[in-house]
């Protein structure tokens, strides 16, 4: 097959190691049933034979493209290294352990014909042995800039976008915190046309070997300050003990629904192409409360204080203060309940300052 000389869509995938394992993702956009597209495959030093095996499917099939690049040891440099190279009028994105179904491109391309400037699609989640545990629902594929600002939604393998909206916005950012959720957080600011569709055309791989189980939470939210060590710990024993767990339970609900009783009133919600239902209809008890679990809180010292905090996978300190802001906002019930505790053992609420993590952690 000739490549096409300007193709619609560029495919960015990043890799690093993968060996003869990149086939299959390989193989997974050469059998797309839009066939006018090119794949760069960027070799972050690779140091095993993954090369070999890009250069292998290249020699069958022109439109894939190794490009090799010194070790960045993150995504990010590879991607951008990516934008630099393409030449479509769309730029899609696939990890090299993700996997497209072959209808993928066709979906993005229908939702950029109907304006989107952004386009996420639905998912299946795998094991490493390829059995399927989890796939999305109607209310993951809501979108809202609220819901942008809280919840690192849309791994890169679900997502396309027009060209030259990345680099207007500065490009891809490496840094310890999900890249991705921070790439869509300031397109999302811009005012970037978000749209979803609840096709499941992506495979995503959960394993902990993956990236995704790996990144280094070195911002937080700060939910109480303390003085005294002795009492924060005492604080966060019982925040964490079950007897407090239906009460914040009912709380998280609570807040969910009039949180998106409130999203779906604006004109900034998004609802999933050709999707007419309820959002609150759809949550169940079930899902974490944005920015994070309360199950996930720790204590840190800082500066003589001993902070009462919830790990985030934010890139940056601004964005751990919106985060910190925002869910101050969405959550009034379980922060009632939180500051009742957090304020019997003598916490305070936090300042405006996001701190990274450090430290020891109890």
């Amino acid at each position: 097959m000739t490549p096409p000389r300007d193709p619609r869509v560029s495919v960015i995938c990043p890799t690093f190691n993968r060996s003869r394992a990149i086939t299959d993702t390989l193989d997974s956009v050469s059998a797309q049933t839009v066939t006018d597209w090119e794949l760069l495959v960027v070799s972050d030093g690779s140091t095993d034979d993954t090369d070999d095996w890009v250069r292998d499917r290249a020699r069958s099939d022109p439109r894939i493209r190794l490009i090799r690049t010194d070790r960045h040891g993150h995504p990010s440099g590879p991607r951008n290294r990516g934008l630099a190279e393409a030449r479509g009028a769309y730029t899609a994105y696939l990890d090299h352990d993700d996997l497209w179904f072959p209808g993928h491109l066709r979906v993005l391309l229908d939702a950029f014909a109907d304006g989107a400037d952004f386009v996420a699609t639905g998912f299946e989640v795998s094991d490493r042995h390829g059995t399927v545990t989890s796939a999305s629902r109607p209310l993951e594929m809501c979108w809202h800039p609220e819901i942008q600002t809280l919840g690192p939604v849309f791994e890169p393998s679900r997502v396309a976008h027009r060209s030259g909206l990345a680099e207007q916005v500065g490009g891809w950012r490496a840094g310890g915190g999900a890249e991705d959720w921070d790439l869509w957080l300031r397109l999302a600011d811009t005012g970037t046309r978000f749209a979803t569709v609840l096709d499941r055309t992506v495979r995503l791989l959960s394993d902990v070997g993956t990236r995704r189980h790996g990144i280094t939470l070195r911002r937080r939210m700060t939910v109480a300050v303390f003085e005294d060590a002795q009492r924060a710990h005492a604080a966060l024993r019982e925040l964490r003990d079950d007897r407090h767990e239906a009460a914040l339970r009912g709380a998280r609900t609570t807040d969910l629904r009039a949180w998106l009783r409130r999203m779906a009133a604006s004109r900034q919600f998004v609802r999933p192409a050709g999707w007419a239902g309820d959002p609150e209809v759809e949550l169940t008890d079930g899902p974490a409360a944005p920015g994070g679990s309360w199950t996930d809180l720790v204590l840190v010292p800082d500066r003589g204080r001993y902070l009462l905090a919830l790990p985030l996978a934010c890139v940056t300190a601004e964005h751990a203060l919106r985060v910190q802001s925002l869910v101050r906002r969405t959550q009034p019930g379980q922060f009632a309940l939180i500051d009742q505790v957090t304020d019997r053992y003598g916490g305070t609420p936090p300042d405006a300052v996001a701190h990274e993590s450090g430290g020891d952690r109890s």
